[in-house]
């Protein structure tokens, strides 16, 4: 997707409410979060497609955390963000 067209990107409810948190408790990971954004933006297959039950969804790492997202229709949905011990185990009864 290099030389493809920009994919529009909107946050899920749940992203956006774990973006205010941190915005308030942890900015350095807030920034974190924020530079991976930009990377997948800007590049979307940057991430690891995942499998099951999330087998539409991508994720990537940042140190002990995953944000994962998807890509569906020409946009980019942040899905969510968790730590990698919690966020598979939160998608396991889908």
């Amino acid at each position: 997707m290099a030389n493809s067209p920009k994919l529009n990107f909107v946050f899920s409810i749940e992203f956006k409410k774990i973006l205010e948190k941190m915005a308030k408790k942890d900015k350095l990971g807030l920034k974190k979060i924020e530079d991976q954004i930009y990377k997948i933006i800007s590049n979307p297959l940057v991430g690891k497609p995942l499998r099951n039950v999330m087998k539409n969804y991508r994720r990537v790492h940042i140190g002990h955390f995953v944000l994962v997202y998807k890509i569906e229709n020409k946009e980019i949905t942040f899905a969510d963000y968790d730590h990698h011990d919690r966020i598979y185990k939160k998608y396991s009864f889908i």
